[in-house]
């Protein structure tokens, strides 16, 4: 990469009040106020509190300083459509999101479904995780949303109870990974809450494994698809999208 190509893109930390405006799965608009991170000439991170997720596009506005934009030089506010890359949580429990900037023109799609979920066309296929496979029928019927909800996870064990919070890795309507420490097997049932515990849904652990990051993942199965929805409604997710037509 030519020098002067690498210093425009390189990221410097700085806080810039941000206006974030989206769309649930189901299209509903929302908004949000934030403050960046760093900055750099393709991109930036930010903390976002709303629901969201990887490949998920959004409207940024910040009074960018100039040697950060591509347009708009003397406009007071830079507006750029951006595309979620990568999403982290710190140490306080808050999700941080590194966006790139698409510019003024949204990917080709959005129109008509805003709320979808993009990749650019280098972007590798997501690879399957061991032992997550479903039947084809079940991956059409059920797609897979790369959401990040706060949870809480118990299992039963003699007379204890073993319990943590976790966060989705992805969902479905009938189901999702999340992340864990507890010494959990394949074929148990887990009981799953909402942070304020005021509702709880079984869910059956599909498989457990081991990621390359070494982190441990669960694929959970709720049989009970209703009341895995509320779950997700009381954890503060936006309506999923309907499944597609077989």
């Amino acid at each position: 990469m030519p020098p002067a190509e690498r210093r425009r893109d390189q990221r410097m930390g700085m806080n810039v009040s941000t206006r974030v405006q989206g769309h649930d799965p189901d299209g509903t608009p929302w908004e949000e106020m934030t403050t960046t991170d760093d900055i750099a000439y393709g991109g930036a991170s930010f903390q976002l509190r709303h629901p969201h997720g990887v490949g998920q596009v959004l409207l940024v506005s910040a009074p960018l300083p100039r040697n950060f934009r591509r347009y708009d030089l003397a406009e007071t506010s830079y507006k750029t459509y951006a595309l979620i890359r990568n999403t982290r949580t710190t140490g306080n429990g808050e999700s941080v999101v590194g966006v790139m900037f698409l510019g003024r023109i949204p990917p080709k799609g959005f129109d008509a479904k805003p709320g979808g979920r993009y990749r650019l066309p280098t972007d590798p296929r997501a690879a399957k995780a061991p032992g997550s496979g479903a039947p084809p029928g079940e991956r059409r019927r059920h797609e897979r949303l790369q959401l990040f909800v706060n949870l809480r996870i118990k299992r039963a064990g003699g007379s204890s109870v073993m319990e943590e919070q976790t966060v989705t890795e992805n969902l479905s309507r009938g189901g999702a990974r999340v992340f864990t420490t507890l010494p959990v097997a394949r074929g148990e049932t887990l009981t799953v809450t909402d942070l304020e515990g005021t509702v709880a849904s079984e869910a059956v652990v599909r498989n457990a494994y081991v990621g390359p990051d070494r982190v441990k993942r669960l694929n959970l199965q709720f049989p009970d698809a209703r009341s895995f929805e509320r779950l997700l409604l009381a954890a503060g997710t936006p309506p999923l999208p309907p499944d597609d037509a077989a």
